[in-house]
């Protein structure tokens, strides 16, 4: 892959599949040094299974006319329903609202 865009990857569909439980996509993904260094810091916090995040994008080769997946990793950060709890303040607010 070029370096004339930012770090992503490719899923195309395996027309090579020689048995069941051969992979139905194949590709690869480059990831950018930011989510290399935050997998790297979640295991460094005990985290067994480190992830990141993906997206995925259905597009056709110009070429081949072939369906594909386009991939970007990133960081993992939290959905809404899986915020993680913030970090209480030591400070108390003193102030009476009357």
């Amino acid at each position: 892959m070029s370096n004339d865009y930012p770090p992503s990857g490719v899923l195309f569909v395996n027309d090579r599949k020689q048995k069941q439980t051969s992979p139905d996509y194949t590709g690869r993904l480059e990831l950018s040094d930011e989510v290399i260094n935050d997998l790297i810091a979640q295991m460094e916090r005990g985290e067994t299974k480190p992830s990141l995040s993906l997206a995925g994008w259905k597009k056709t080769s110009n070429k081949t006319g072939k369906t594909f997946l386009s991939l970007l990793g990133s960081v993992n950060r939290p959905q809404n329903g899986d915020a993680q709890p913030q970090k209480q303040s030591n400070e108390l607010n003193d102030e009476v609202p009357f």
